[in-house]
């Protein structure tokens, strides 16, 4: 992300009880602070609506966004300011991991992959009924970063370890 003068990106966390209009009611106040919705991402959980959001705006308004935000009383939000990746030092690449669901599962993954010095991008799993094996089936798709020499057979390999049951899909970019 290129810093602008007098310019700060803010990430702003969002929780609340769903209800229509809620997503409306976050981009009147960020164009309100004069503010730029730069990319966000937003699901719904048991009832819940949770997300976030980047928005770029003039350092002078971040007050008025932050008490704008406060206003939205069904909302709870926060702000802080963008922290600036290094993307010129990391390999992203694509994930899936498939398996029986059972407790401890997602610590399992995330531990490997700490482990390994992997950063988890972006992570969204998911359980569904699997008649033919018997329990759950888990899913974890993800977006991950890491330094440009691990190799991500390494990761595959490390992740197999945890369960006979574990299937893992490396989505390798083609550079």
């Amino acid at each position: 992300m290129k810093k602008v003068p007098n310019m700060q990106a803010m990430v702003l966390t969002v929780v609340g009880k769903d209800k229509p209009g809620l997503i409306e009611q976050i981009a009147k106040a960020v164009k309100q602070a004069d503010g730029n919705w730069l990319k966000s991402s937003f699901c719904h959980l048991s009832g819940h609506f949770a997300g976030f959001v980047e928005v770029m705006l003039p350092l002078a308004n971040h007050n008025q966004l932050i008490q704008a935000c406060h206003t939205l009383s069904s909302l709870q939000i926060t702000l802080v300011p963008a922290a600036i990746d290094d993307i010129n030092n990391t390999r992203e690449f694509a994930l899936i991991v498939t398996g029986n669901d059972r407790q401890g599962i997602v610590n399992d993954i995330s531990h490997c992959l700490a482990n390994l010095q992997v950063s988890i991008k972006e992570l969204n799993t998911h359980c569904q009924s699997a008649p033919n094996w018997g329990s759950p089936l888990f899913t974890a798709k993800m977006q991950l970063a890491c330094a440009p020499d691990l190799q991500l057979d390494d990761i595959q390999d490390a992740l197999e370890q945890i369960t006979d049951d574990l299937v893992v899909e490396l989505i390798k970019d083609e550079d």
